[in-house]
């Protein structure tokens, strides 16, 4: 048991020694290095021995014991020589190694995580389950020093993506990172779009979100009320969310919730479940005139593409522009409900694409799409 279990470990450590740029440690780098430095000094000591046994008139592949002794003695020479170089050698780049490399990335490292804990810490649990579990939130399955250098880095970044009120990313994200992020999804759409839908299939979508009457709630009970209505809302829709995507606070009482669903799970079923439960959690609470009652929200949605046939005939902005149209449908039929669209048949131009983008209404006319409604 024991054997085999030093086989294994020689084993992990030799995997990493030659895991050339992902060293975890000094030992790992100086080993590779020693590893190295001693085969090259193997190939000089080789054509050195063979060169002067050349001059000297010997052969150069016998037998030890058959050598001249000013063979041997040359041989023996040149191997504590090279021992000695390879030793200062392999000494000398391990320390040039540490030097200016691994010792200047882990004080990077550890000054960033110094200046990063408050802000990570400040962040709320559910962002940072958001980081690990998300579908669209991209790891790194490498462990180089640059990797550790970046996910610190995107780590420090954080803060200017998330907005302090809700506890949601902000618009800044959605327009810097998310938007690359579904485009990317967009393009891999092209490949699958002729597909039949399986169970466990991936479907993206945009949601909008709108707070009913928001306006009045600051009206009645000021603007610091408001604030805590906000917050209650970002923190109910990154429940509901959890890691099938993201929340992000669009502007003002606007919210965009980008979400992956696996198939059989449909949009309408997934807006319906949004609506029933903000309804029920978010409330505006206390005494007085007015309090103790429900806060609903009017709902749009738009499928990501729209139209499968021609994935990115439709940014990921105009994709908003969708289904913030249809959420304004939403307003318009009495609030707190939803609408969404999805796609009939493919456009056969451009220039009806647009004319979708900018009406969704016109879209349904021509029976591009339909609106989906309770």
């Amino acid at each position: 048991m024991t054997f085999f279990y030093k086989v294994r470990k020689l084993k992990k450590f030799l995997q990493g020694v030659f895991a050339i740029g992902q060293w975890k440690s000094l030992k790992e780098a100086a080993a590779f290095i020693y590893i190295c430095s001693t085969v090259f000094l193997f190939v000089v000591g080789l054509f050195l021995f063979s060169f002067l046994s050349f001059i000297m008139g010997f052969e150069t592949f016998v037998p030890i014991h058959k050598m001249p002794k000013t063979q041997g003695l040359t041989l023996l020479t040149i191997f504590l020589g090279m021992l000695l170089i390879d030793f200062l050698m392999g000494t000398f780049f391990v320390w040039l190694y540490d030097k200016l490399i691994m010792a200047p990335t882990e004080n990077i490292i550890k000054e960033i995580e110094k200046k990063t804990e408050d802000a990570a810490a400040a962040f709320p649990v559910e962002m940072r389950q958001l980081v690990e579990d998300n579908p669209f939130i991209k790891k790194s399955t490498t462990g180089t020093w640059v990797d550790s250098i970046d996910r610190y880095i995107n780590l420090a970044g954080n803060e200017k993506y998330y907005d302090e009120t809700t506890g949601c990313f902000n618009r800044k994200y959605f327009q810097q990172v998310m938007s690359k992020m579904l485009k990317n999804e967009m393009m891999i759409d092209i490949r699958s779009s002729g597909s039949v839908q399986t169970y466990g299939s991936r479907t993206y979508a945009i949601f909008m979100i709108d707070i009913d009457h928001f306006k009045r709630i600051n009206d009645d009970f000021g603007h610091q009320y408001g604030d805590v209505i906000l917050a209650l809302v970002g923190k109910t829709l990154r429940k509901i969310v959890a890691n099938k995507g993201v929340v992000v606070r669009n502007g003002g009482e606007e919210f965009l919730l980008i979400v992956c669903l696996n198939y059989p799970e449909s949009m309408e079923s997934y807006a319906e479940n949004v609506r029933a439960i903000f309804e029920k959690q978010v409330r505006i609470t206390g005494q007085g005139e007015g309090k103790n009652r429900p806060v609903t929200c009017s709902i749009g949605y738009t499928p990501c593409p729209l139209i499968h046939e021609k994935p990115t005939g439709i940014t990921v902005q105009e994709h908003v522009q969708i289904a913030d149209q249809a959420m304004y449908m939403s307003k318009m039929s009495g609030r707190n409900t939803w609408h969404g669209v999805e796609s009939y048949r493919p456009p056969m131009s451009e220039s009806e694409i647009k004319k979708i983008v900018e009406s969704i209404e016109y879209g349904e006319k021509a029976r591009y799409i339909r609106i989906l409604h309770p």
